[in-house]
C-alpha cells in the first residue's frame, strides 16, 4: 500500500516538474520569438494607387526601413474612399507588428467628412513616427492680374464671386486649404472641384479657373516653366525648391496660416512594446539617411522622422482644425 502511495507521489512530482519545464521552455521560446522581431516580411499599406509621389516616397522609405530591420517591408496599395479602405484594414489587422500603415492626414479628417468609417483614429492605431510632409503651393493662371498674396486678396475682395479656385476633389487637403484661405481672409469666390489634381491644373493653365493650391511636386513643373504663376507656399517656412516664393504668413502680414500634407508610420493598436521599440529605433536610423533625404526633397517631399507623441500632436492639431472647418462649412463627400 505504501509503495503504491509513494509511486503515486513520484508520478505527480515528475508530472509537475515536466509542466514547470515546459512552461519555462515556452516562455524562453516566446521571449526569443519577440526578441527576433521581425522574423518575416512586413506589409506596409499605402492608401493610394501606384505611381504617385506618395507611393514612390512610401516605397523608398519602406525599402530603406526593410534594410534596417533585416526583413523586407512590402508595399501593398489599398486605394479607395479617400484612404478609408486602408485605414479600416489597418485597424482590423492583427496587432503583431507585421502590418504597418503609411497613414495620411485624412485619417483624422475622414471621420468628420464621411458618413461612416470603421475606425477611431485615437483608439485603433499606434503611431510610430512621422514619415513624410509636403507643403502646398498657391499658384495662379499666368495672366492673373495679381502678382502676390496682398494683391490677390485685394483683387478678390474688390470683385466678390468673380474669381474661382480649383481643387482635386471635395474633402481633399487642397480643397480644405482653399476653404481655409477663403475663410481666413474673408473672400468670396467659387470653389470648383475636379476629379484629381491634373484636370484642375489643366484648367488653371487654360484660364477656366484663376488659382489653386497644389502639392509642391505637382506645382513645381508648372511654376518653374512659367505655365502658372507662383504666389506663396502654405507652410511656416519657405521651401528650398521654390525659394523665391514667400509663405502666406510672410506675404500677408498675418501669422498662423498652415496647411500641410503628411504621412505617418502607424500600426494597429495593442502591438507589443518591444515591436514598437524596434520600429521606432529603425525609423530613427532611416531618418539619418542623407541620400534618402536628398532624393525625396528633390521630389518635393520631406522625410520627417519623429516620436509617437509628435504624430499624436499632428493628429490632434489637424483633426481639430480641419474637422471644425468641415463642420462649419457643412462639407460632405
Amino acid at each position: 500500500m505504501k509503495s503504491d502511495i509513494n509511486n503515486s507521489k513520484g508520478v505527480t512530482y515528475v508530472r509537475g516538474l515536466m509542466a514547470l519545464l515546459l512552461t519555462a521552455l515556452l516562455s524562453v521560446a516566446g521571449a526569443q520569438s519577440q526578441d527576433a522581431y521581425p522574423s518575416k516580411p512586413i506589409r506596409l499599406l499605402v492608401p493610394y494607387p501606384p505611381g504617385g509621389v506618395t507611393d514612390y516616397a512610401s516605397r523608398t522609405v519602406a525599402e530603406r526601413l526593410g534594410k534596417e530591420l533585416g526583413q523586407p517591408v512590402i508595399v501593398e496599395n489599398r486605394a479607395g474612399a479617400a484612404s478609408t479602405i486602408a485605414s479600416n484594414l489597418t485597424a482590423r489587422a492583427a496587432p503583431d507588428g507585421y502590418t504597418a500603415y503609411a497613414a495620411p492626414v485624412s485619417i483624422v479628417i475622414n471621420p468628420v467628412l464621411q458618413a461612416k468609417v470603421d475606425y477611431d483614429p485615437d483608439k485603433d492605431f499606434q503611431p510610430i513616427s512621422m514619415m513624410l510632409t509636403s507643403p502646398f503651393v498657391l499658384h495662379a493662371n499666368k495672366d492673373f492680374k495679381a502678382k502676390d498674396v496682398k494683391e490677390l486678396i485685394a483683387l478678390v475682395r474688390a470683385n466678390p464671386d468673380k474669381y474661382s479656385i480649383g481643387t482635386s476633389g471635395i474633402g481633399s487637403i487642397n480643397h480644405l486649404a482653399a476653404e481655409y484661405f477663403i475663410k481666413t481672409f474673408g473672400l468670396k469666390m467659387a470653389v470648383i472641384h475636379y476629379k484629381g489634381g491634373a484636370p484642375a491644373a489643366q484648367d488653371l493653365i487654360g484660364g477656366q479657373i484663376e488659382m489653386m493650391f497644389s502639392a509642391l511636386n505637382e506645382a513645381l513643373p508648372f511654376v518653374t516653366s512659367g505655365r502658372t504663376k507662383g504666389i506663396a507656399v502654405s507652410v511656416a517656412k519657405r521651401v528650398a525648391l521654390l525659394p523665391e516664393l514667400p509663405t502666406i504668413d510672410e506675404a500677408s502680414g498675418m501669422t498662423g496660416f498652415d496647411a500641410v500634407f503628411w504621412v505617418a508610420l502607424m500600426t494597429p493598436a495593442k502591438v507589443p512594446p518591444n515591436v514598437i521599440a524596434r520600429l521606432t529605433a529603425a525609423m530613427n536610423v532611416v531618418g539619418q539617411d542623407q541620400a534618402l533625404l536628398k532624393d525625396l526633397a528633390q521630389k518635393g517631399v520631406d522625410l520627417q522622422v519623429s516620436s509617437a507623441d509628435e504624430v499624436k500632436q499632428f493628429m490632434q492639431r489637424d483633426g481639430a482644425k480641419w474637422g471644425q472647418l468641415i463642420r462649419d462649412l457643412g462639407i460632405k463627400e
